[in-house]
């Protein structure tokens, strides 16, 4: 009664629900209302999908037959669930509707389907749609490779163009590139070029050699035969002291006899009185009949060739120079070395006899003696024989030339003629330049000797003279060995004597070795002070005429600020000195090593000798930690010092090596920079000299004990 007394607000009418009628009956209820609501939501589902289809296939025919269905199924399946709801609630009223909505649209339904049942009856079936679907794939692939073809037929047309198209760019760019060449060439030429691209030649362009002659801008128009208001006024030209009218001229002639014009001399006379000698070619420029439709020339600046020819022949004649002395200093700094080795014996030997003397016999002390100074002056002949090779420089340091004047005028004083004056013009605060100072003062030495002995016996003047020369690359050109160097600031140092001078022969070989003068010259003065000025990067130039002294002039390239006053070195005396342990001497002289083995053994040594570097080697081979000390001469055969160190310092890093040579220290030290080298000693050396040296490298601290 309870349940009646709900669905009467709804149903306005009581009526039973069907449950009743399955006696409510959990199972029956079950059942059927299981079964209705399956097929309600299969009948929802089934539209669903339906629109879904429709959506995606807009070319299905009979889209409102579908859609009729989908509204069909709707209703059926909504009828279906009311019926599940109908069990519990009596709405029967609001079930028949729906059955009634159901059975119209069914109903339209059936007659849309029967309207369109014969239309239906036409459509192809699968087998017809197949056969149509392969005739139409047929015509696609036919359209297809018709298509293909078309596109390889344009795509082929389309790569010929573009190689036709990146052809003509190529040609384009070449063709600009050679035309930029060409007009690079001709600006660069050094000859005059003038074209005129009519006949009458009224507009003569030039390239940057003839516009440089002509003293006219890049672009101006050169040509005479220009209208009045536009031809160049402020130069003319002349053959044979004549003025040519603008007819006269080679090009005008060429274009207008259609001839070419060649050799053609002219001169051009700009306002300032300036005149230009010109050998002129012309040939015409012909169109394709052969007429003239211009002109081209060519201007060769008679004064830009007699000066290269010039220029050529001192090229030459300072190449042979160069040659010559290089030759020479090849064979000098040969010779000298050769000589160093035998006066180290000489001199080593003449000071070990004399240790061996006893202070009565006098007059053995005095003939050894001797033999220690011919030595001496021999040693300086080698001095300058390596100076002259360029190899004579010992130690490099920054120097003020003017100072060093001053402290040689006493004993240049003492050197020269008694009636020759001295006089010295040296400028104070003077950039100092990297040189050795021994080998400066004998460059001063030589030449004011030199200049003195130029005066003879009478009366005369010399003049040292300093200063700074901020030197031009034409300058340098004009003195002797200047080829390497830069134009900038030179320090200068010129010697000039009022004597007679010299001859150009005299003068063009005052540099070579043995060549004098002089009776009793050596000949190696000059000689060997080129020899420095070459081995100082510097530059040297002559002035002489006959009957009018000569003046020596030296430039050295300026490399620092003015030097400060020296200290003087404090003063130290040396203790006699005694060494120990095993020396090993290593030289391919005999008399070297005899020399240096008696004054090394006199000292405490136990000493080993060594013929050339590899017999050295293998010394130190059997026992890299045997010797104190080794010197080793750097010229040797079958293995030179240079090898024979880096093999000795391989077995022994910590072995003391002093090296011996002839030649440059300078270079030597450079040469030998961070691998460790004791020492370098000098030949000629004396005895002395070898212990000091041999003292240093042992106990290097020993003078500040």
């Amino acid at each position: 009664m309870h349940m009646s007394i709900w669905f009467s607000p709804v149903s306005g009418t009581l009526f039973l629900p069907q449950g009743l009628c399955y006696q409510w009956d959990p199972g029956l209820i079950a059942l059927h209302a299981a079964a209705d609501a399956l097929i309600g939501l299969a009948y929802y589902s089934i539209p669903i999908i339906l629109l879904y289809v429709v959506r995606k296939r807009r070319d299905i025919p009979f889209r409102g037959v579908f859609l009729m269905f989908g509204a069909f199924i709707i209703a059926c399946g909504t009828t279906h669930l009311l019926e599940v709801w109908s069990i519990w609630q009596p709405y029967y009223w609001l079930t028949g509707g729906a059955k009634a909505i159901t059975a119209l649209i069914s109903l339209a339904a059936a007659i849309v389907l029967v309207r369109i049942a014969p239309a239906a009856l036409t459509l192809p079936s699968q087998a017809d749609l197949k056969k149509l679907n392969i005739t139409l794939e047929d015509r696609v692939r036919e359209r297809t490779a018709d298509l293909t073809s078309s596109n390889e037929r344009l795509l082929s047309e389309v790569r010929s163009r573009e190689q036709a198209e990146a052809e003509v760019r190529r040609l384009n760019a070449s063709l600009q590139q050679r035309v930029d060449e060409v007009q690079a060439l001709f600006d660069l030429l050094p000859v005059g070029v003038g074209i005129a691209e009519d006949v009458e030649c009224r507009t003569i362009r030039t390239n940057r050699a003839f516009a440089e002659m002509l003293d006219v801008s890049r672009g101006a128009n050169v040509s005479l035969s220009a209208p009045p208001n536009l031809a160049p006024q402020h130069f003319h030209v002349e053959q044979d002291g004549r003025v040519l009218t603008p007819d006269e001229l080679p090009m005008q002639r060429a274009a207008r006899e259609n001839v070419p014009l060649l050799n053609f001399v002219e001169t051009v006379v700009h306002g300032d009185g300036r005149r230009i000698e010109l050998l002129v070619n012309a040939v015409p420029l012909r169109d394709e009949a052969g007429r003239a439709r211009g002109c081209l020339a060519t201007f060769q600046d008679l004064s830009a060739q007699r000066r290269a020819e010039r220029d050529r022949l001192a090229l030459e004649r300072r190449m042979q120079e160069t040659q010559k002395f290089e030759s020479l200093g090849v064979l000098a700094g040969g010779i000298a070395h050769d000589f160093n080795n035998l006066l180290t014996g000489i001199l080593g030997n003449a000071s070990l006899a004399r240790l061996e003397l006893q202070p009565s016999q006098e007059q053995a002390n005095q003939s050894l003696g001797y033999v220690e100074q011919a030595s001496l002056r021999a040693a300086e002949l080698c001095k300058q024989l390596l100076a002259y090779a360029g190899k004579g420089r010992f130690l490099v340091e920054p120097l003020d030339v003017s100072r060093l004047i001053e402290e040689t005028v006493p004993l240049l004083r003492a050197s020269i003629n008694k009636k020759t004056e001295l006089h010295c013009h040296l400028a104070p605060g003077l950039p100092s330049f990297q040189g050795d100072a021994n080998q400066i003062r004998q460059i001063i030495m030589n030449l004011v000797i030199n200049a003195s002995e130029a005066l003879g016996e009478h009366q005369g003047t010399i003049n040292v003279q300093t200063g700074v020369l901020h030197a031009t690359h034409e300058y340098l050109q004009s003195m002797a060995f200047s080829d390497r160097l830069e134009p900038g600031a030179y320090v200068m140092l010129e010697v000039s004597d009022t004597g007679e001078g010299m001859t150009a022969e005299t003068k063009s070989r005052i540099f070579e070795p043995f060549f004098t003068t002089k009776f009793t010259g050596r000949g190696l003065g000059l000689a060997a002070v080129l020899g420095i000025v070459h081995g100082h990067k510097g530059a040297i130039k002559v002035y002489s005429d006959r009957g009018k002294g000569s003046t020596f002039k030296i430039v050295l390239p300026a490399t620092g600020d003015p030097l400060r006053p020296a200290s003087p070195p404090p003063a130290s005396a040396k203790t006699p000195w005694r060494g120990h342990g095993v020396a090993l001497v290593v030289d391919d002289e005999r008399a070297v090593r005899e020399l240096a083995s008696s004054a090394l053994g006199r000292a405490g040594f136990e000493v080993e000798q060594a013929v050339d570097g590899q017999e050295g080697v293998d010394c130190v081979r059997l026992n890299p930690r045997r010797y104190s000390v080794v010197l080793l001469d750097l010229t040797m055969p079958r293995l030179d010092g240079e090898e024979a160190l880096r093999r000795m310092r391989a077995l022994n890093p910590q072995l003391r090596v002093i090296l011996t040579s002839g030649f440059n220290e300078q270079a030597i030290i450079d040469r030998f920079a961070g691998r460790g080298l004791a020492g370098f000693l000098p030949k000629p050396f004396s005895v002395d000299m070898l212990l000091n040296m041999v003292r240093d490298a042992i106990e290097p601290h020993a003078d500040d004990e």
